[in-house]
């Protein structure tokens, strides 16, 4: 195992097993739940374009706020 994988593995959470009386479909969602909240963890940690995203991923249709932080944040990050 590399030193990236195994920062990966330090990162995210361990998955657990199935239980025994849990469906499939509940077990898969658990996993998949798990997987995206630490995904967009990291997202939020390493990209400078985070807010951006999650403006868009949560907000439908943007209203002027939304649009006005996003123009702010394009002109924050063009400055660094």
């Amino acid at each position: 195992m590399d030193d990236q994988e195994k920062l990966f593995l330090d990162y995210f959470p361990a998955l657990r097993d199935k239980a025994d009386k849990e469906t499939t479909p509940d077990y898969l969602n658990y996993i998949s739940d798990t997987i995206e909240k630490s995904h967009n963890t990291l997202l939020m940690e390493q990209s400078p374009y985070y807010k951006i995203f999650t403006i868009f991923s949560t907000k439908k249709p943007l209203g002027l706020s939304d649009i006005q932080d996003i123009f702010n944040e394009v002109k924050r990050l063009k400055q660094n």
